[in-house]
């Protein structure tokens, strides 16, 4: 009775690390399996991650590019309302060039002939005037009109022309004048000092102070002056010519029909 108990304990005690291996070795391998699971899992993990990082430098790399984009066409529409500015100022400026051509155009058609009408005109009020420097002033005159029928000339030439002859007739009105020069004067030819007092008056006196005369307008000739004169003739004829310091003078003026 006590050897079979044994044989059973015995029995027993051989069948126990049978157990034991197979509960450890169990164990094991499920660790080993959750091992390479976790294993795996940190490798997905981890190509994921790179993926996810790869992913967010494109999306930054594109974000950067949309920005650059948008900043490029706001840049580019800037520069579009810019060059439509321009255009806009320069068709406006085209059309002002434009009206200011068609303008030229219309003055120059009408001022050509005014400038020939004014030529006429000086020429006439020259011949007419008094006839101090009178053989140069209508040979001045006539080359103006010469110089103004020539096509080579510009337009504002040839008004600026026509301004300095008037220019020049309009300062003879406004000082006095002494030189010496020929007269035909009760038919001898003599030599005389020519005065003249603006437009208003025209004198000679002989070169001995002996004679004076006057331009009478009126008669287109010259006739004499009193004797009595002849002082106040020499002392303007000196004063035209800066030998005197400028002095009121006392000319004889002739009303219109006075001869005396």
């Amino acid at each position: 009775m006590h050897r079979r108990t044994y044989t059973i304990f015995s029995g027993f005690i051989f069948a126990l690390p049978i157990v034991l291996l197979w509960a450890a070795s169990a164990p094991a391998a499920d660790v080993k399996k959750s091992l390479d699971v976790v294993s795996d899992t940190n490798s997905s993990a981890a190509a994921s991650q790179k993926k996810i990082d790869q992913l967010s430098g494109q999306t930054r790399a594109l974000l950067e590019e949309y920005r650059r984009l948008q900043d490029g066409v706001e840049y580019q529409a800037a520069y579009t309302r810019e060059l439509q500015e321009l255009e806009q100022a320069q068709l406006a400026q085209i059309e002002d060039l434009n009206r200011q051509i068609t303008q030229a155009a219309i003055t120059r058609q009408r001022i050509v002939p005014l400038m020939r009408t004014m030529a006429d005109a000086l020429e006439k009020f020259v011949v007419l005037d008094q006839p101090f420097h009178h053989e140069e002033r209508i040979n001045a005159v006539l080359s103006l009109k010469r110089r103004l029928n020539q096509p080579d000339l510009s337009v504002s030439a040839k008004f600026r022309l026509l301004l300095e002859a008037y220019q020049l007739e309009q300062a003879y009105g406004s000082n006095i004048e002494a030189w010496r020069g020929p007269l035909q004067w009760q038919g001898e030819e003599l030599s005389v000092q020519y005065l003249r007092v603006g437009r208003v008056a025209f004198y000679f006196q002989s070169l001995d102070g002996a004679s004076s005369g006057y331009w009478s307008v009126e008669q287109e000739q010259w006739l004499p002056l009193d004797p009595g004169f002849n002082g106040d003739i020499a002392e303007a004829l000196r004063v035209a010519r800066n030998q005197v310091a400028p002095a009121l003078l006392q000319l004889p003026m002739m009303a219109p029909g006075d001869a005396s």
